[in-house]
């Protein structure tokens, strides 16, 4: 998959595009409605990344152990353990560049300076 952008988007737009995915979702009559949606919205490689982590998801439900997925999902265990802990990532914090340069702290030194012998 390839890589994204950084740019955030704020709450109030993110919240009105996820409302806009749930009523086209809720919108479509059959699955395979679902899936052109989803086709729509998604890459062939996203949608893969995303069978494999709702099939992680039903078979932690189904009670299965992290080898047993682990082969079944072909997923490693830190995807599995990231999916247990509820998809719960920090928070990214932005980055917040300063308009002044940042003074450079001084070196304090352990020993005295030599003055020769």
């Amino acid at each position: 998959m390839g890589k994204t952008s950084k740019k955030y988007f704020d709450k109030d737009f993110i919240d009105k595009v996820w409302q806009e995915l749930i009523k086209e979702i809720h919108q479509a009559k059959s699955s395979s409605d679902i899936n052109i949606v989803l086709g729509c919205v998604l890459s062939s490689p996203e949608l893969n990344l995303l069978e494999k982590r709702l099939s992680v998801l039903y078979l932690l439900k189904q009670g299965l152990s992290y080898r047993e997925i682990s082969e079944i999902a072909d997923v490693h265990y830190n995807t599995i353990s990231f999916i247990k802990k509820g998809l719960k990532k920090p928070i990214r914090k932005k980055k917040v560049y300063s308009s002044f340069p940042e003074k450079p702290k001084k070196k304090i030194s352990k020993f005295p300076k030599y003055k020769g012998v």
